[in-house]
């Protein structure tokens, strides 16, 4: 549309608080039926005979009268603001749930984590054990700026070299079984090759790890590194491994042994004195159990390696213990969500109306939040 010029005298008695006889005219006149256009009403008025400012029929030249008190002050959000708001805040809300899933991503992951899936950490002891082969520790690199002080290198910026590290150290095992050490890239590749929803959990996890240990048919193909054929060891890389770290680590063991069907194990390490082995182990008193281990000398944590990559079956004995390790899948000891669950349960239910209330009715949603409530309930959790 188009505006009066700044010389309009209409225009200039507006700026002084004065109403001019034309735009009077407009006010005074009949009101608009719903069959006639601003140009019939300009027309009507003979504001078209306004010489040299006659607008044409395509320019609009608006005015609105508000009645008084038919708006709050600038300061209130009218309704229409309010509905739009909560609309975008339940977009963005069924956008982060995956329909009513919480999504929890490795990186962030803390050890709340564990105490909604009901699963317990439990550390083990290594017992002492001789290496054939003696194998130095990682060396972080660095470059020196122009006043000679040390600056690290990230991780990421290392990604190759520590990764042909790990392949040269264990290059014999992945020839003899056939598997290889798959480099996770940042990009839309690996973005979120680690994520799984939870068993029986209103959670879905989400993220990537830094390596994969597993068939070496996909350097061949690179589409079949979604479906993790025979994988074995994922390997999260930390120059210096934090408590949250172990958080990170467990999530992404939880998602891959979801995703995969053999059991697998998860290791966490700076590629130095720190090497952290985890897998799923028996639960204990109504809980799930994650068992770690942890060793310092690489040589002894390679040795380790090299056994577990020969070892696809749920049972495997390892150098660091004298007994067997059992294997077990997640799936199988995670523990109800109906069991010590009613809040999640009702979270749910007011997430599923406060979505609908503003969206409608979601059939996907809704079937998912009945599922839930029916394996709450022990004569139904059966059917369900």
């Amino acid at each position: 549309g188009a505006w009066l010029t700044d010389d309009d005298p209409a225009a200039l008695e507006l700026e002084e608080g004065k109403t001019h006889q034309d735009i009077q005219t407009v006010i005074d006149g009949e009101k608009m039926k719903a069959t006639w256009t601003i140009e019939d009403v300009l027309t009507a008025n003979n504001m078209t005979k306004r010489e040299g400012r006659a607008p044409k029929s395509r320019q609009i030249h608006v005015l609105v009268v508000v009645p008084d008190g038919a708006v709050g002050s600038a300061s209130e959000t009218s309704k229409l603001d309010q509905l739009s708001e909560k609309v975008d805040k339940m977009n963005d809300k069924l956008d982060k749930t995956m329909l009513g899933k919480r999504k929890v991503c490795h990186s962030s992951a803390s050890s709340s984590l564990l105490d909604d899936l009901h699963v317990r950490l439990r550390a083990s002891r290594v017992v002492p054990f001789e290496t054939e082969k003696h194998v130095e520790p990682f060396t972080w690199g660095y470059i020196v700026d122009e006043r000679g002080q040390k600056i690290k290198l990230t991780e990421e910026q290392q990604r190759e070299r520590y990764r042909e590290y790990v392949k040269v150290n264990i290059g014999d095992a992945l020839a003899k079984n056939k598997l290889c050490v798959y480099g996770v890239e940042k990009g839309e590749g690996g973005k979120d090759i680690l994520s799984a929803d939870v068993p029986g959990h209103d959670i879905k996890l989400a993220g990537r790890t830094d390596m994969i240990i597993l068939s070496d048919q996909v350097l061949e193909n690179r589409l079949e590194l979604e479906m993790l054929p025979d994988v074995r060891l994922i390997i999260e890389v930390k120059q210096k491994v934090e408590r949250r770290s172990v958080s990170q680590a467990v999530s992404e063991l939880i998602a891959l042994d979801i995703m995969a069907a053999e059991p697998v194990m998860a290791l966490l390490t700076d590629l130095q004195k720190h090497w952290e082995f985890f897998w799923v182990a028996d639960p204990t008193n109504n809980h799930g159990t994650i068992e770690s281990v942890t060793i310092c000398d690489p040589s002894k944590a390679f040795a380790v390696i090299k056994t577990l990559l020969a070892s696809a079956g749920a049972v495997v004995s390892l150098p660091c213990f004298q007994e067997p390790i059992k294997r077990l899948k997640i799936s199988g000891v995670l523990a109800s969500i109906g069991e010590g669950g009613g809040t999640s349960i009702r979270e749910s239910i007011e997430r599923y109306y406060d979505i609908a209330s503003m969206l409608g009715p979601d059939m996907d949603m809704a079937r998912a939040v009945a599922r839930q409530v029916t394996r709450s309930i022990p004569t139904l959790s059966y059917f369900s």
